[in-house]
């Protein structure tokens, strides 16, 4: 991830709906660790850069 302290974050409905999986789907890939998520209390995020980074990586299996 880049150090930028504006960071913005993303739930799992927002990376849901930006990918259009199911949030069940993105809560597997976190727990095969195929994707990096972030909990903040009880919640949890995914850092944009880091969603952008793969995304023009090609998707999961080319990062």
């Amino acid at each position: 991830m880049k150090g930028n302290e504006y960071e913005k974050w993303l739930s799992y409905k927002d990376l849901s709906d930006r990918w259009r999986v199911p949030v069940q789907t993105l809560r597997i890939w976190v727990m095969m660790r195929k994707l990096r998520a972030v909990k903040l209390g009880r919640h949890v995020r995914f850092a944009l850069s880091y969603i952008i980074s793969i995304e023009e990586a090609g998707g999961l299996a080319c990062s």
